[in-house]
């Protein structure tokens, strides 16, 4: 896929396969690349919203204004910023300010997730938004520890799980079953790798290059899953997902938090605020799935 000016004219290839992937994957890896083209369509304001997040001539009053043009997306940002996660519960109404409030980057991921068919999860996906928003927190958490934006871990926490809409999607009878069989994450990417040559967290960087993100938001999800050194935004949503799957999956032998992190966060301090993200992703769920 290549990265291009405006979400609502890409050109896109495929995400990168082995040679050794099979001739129905690499069917489906196309098709995720024809879906990335015509889901604009669908959703056009959504899309528009994308375009006008990166743009920078524009600003929170006019990303505000065509944010009216799509209630349910506008609904969703403005019960984000009303939400005690921001600190200005029952304060905001009007769209401008709320942009201010949410950031450019968080109402760019849930424009995103509206082009994605992301409003109503299919039963496959069943926990999407509930694990999704989990990372989403966790990476900001952790993001001012490792020097970086919190508005920006957030945001690439709450996409890292994008591929698996654009799979269950493009493969909506293979992907499930797929999903079902894994134990835990880890499982999930080895069998993604096996079938695809790639796997959904990198279908999701490769998303969001195609729909003209800033590099390093599409640069770091396409790290999270590589062994070794990684920027510090992609360390951020290593530690989300890892938080994740130990809230999720409790019975699950943890991945080390310290080599997640170059020993930036240690494991102690990893379930130290385990309640606290367990608590807030569960109030943010109920105002993006209402």
């Amino acid at each position: 896929m290549s990265t291009t000016s405006s979400p609502t004219s890409t050109s896109t290839s495929p995400p990168t396969s082995t040679s050794t992937t099979p001739p129905g994957a690499v069917e489906v890896l196309g098709r995720i690349s024809a879906a990335l083209d015509d889901l604009p369509a669908h959703r056009p304001v959504a899309a528009r919203v994308v375009a006008e997040a990166d743009d920078q001539r524009s600003d929170a009053r006019s990303l505000g204004r065509t944010l009216g043009y799509d209630p349910a997306l506008l609904a969703k940002v403005l019960r984000l910023a009303n939400s005690a996660y921001f600190g200005l519960s029952g304060r905001v109404s009007q769209p401008g300010f709320a942009v201010t409030v949410v950031g450019f980057s968080a109402v760019r991921s849930l424009a995103v997730s509206a082009l994605a068919g992301l409003d109503d999860v299919p039963e496959s996906l069943t926990g999407f938004w509930d694990r999704s928003v989990l990372t989403a927190v966790a990476a900001a958490e952790f993001a001012p520890r490792l020097g970086c934006g919190a508005p920006e871990a957030f945001s690439v926490g709450l996409l890292a799980r994008l591929g698996q809409a654009l799979l269950v999607r493009c493969d909506p009878q293979e992907y499930p079953r797929m999903m079902a069989r894994a134990g835990d994450r880890e499982e999930l990417l080895v069998a993604e790798a096996h079938r695809y040559g790639a796997t959904h967290t990198r279908v999701s960087a490769e998303a969001l290059a195609a729909w003209a993100f800033p590099e390093d938001l599409a640069h770091a999800l396409s790290q999270v899953d590589r062994p070794g050194w990684a920027t510090p935004l992609a360390t951020c949503v290593r530690l989300g997902l890892e938080l994740t799957e130990r809230i999720t999956h409790p019975s699950r032998a943890p991945r080390v938090a310290e080599q997640l992190s170059a020993g930036h966060v240690r494991d102690a301090e990893l379930d130290a605020v385990r309640a606290g993200v367990a608590r807030t992703a569960a109030e943010l769920v109920q105002l993006l799935t209402s």
